[in-house]
């Protein structure tokens, strides 16, 4: 059984909330769930970005952080314009954790 999660939404949030499910034609409930998987999805890349980028995690981290693989991981950090800054080493460490 699923939780129920309650939000107040604006009547911005409201509004285009509205116009997609006119476009979508998706039940209301089964879009803000694709919404907010999105949203999420997002942010979790958006912090692993930023936590490799000040070189607090590794990319195998970021990626786990991120929930997606070390490719789409380096994929998304040349995307960004972000310096691999990794070493022989941190390659190395990678790899076996990938390997596990």
């Amino acid at each position: 059984m699923q939780k129920v999660i309650s939000i107040r939404p604006t009547e911005e949030i409201e509004r285009k909330l509205e116009r997609l499910i006119g476009i979508e034609k998706m039940e209301r409930s089964a879009l803000i769930r694709r919404i907010l998987d999105i949203g999420m999805e997002e942010e979790l890349k958006k912090h692993a970005l930023e936590l490799f980028r000040d070189k607090k995690v590794s990319l195998a981290k970021a990626a786990e952080i991120a929930d997606i693989s070390v490719r789409e991981m380096m994929d998304l950090i040349k995307e960004k314009g972000i310096s691999l800054h990794i070493s022989i080493e941190d390659i190395r460490e990678d790899f076996e954790a990938a390997m596990k």
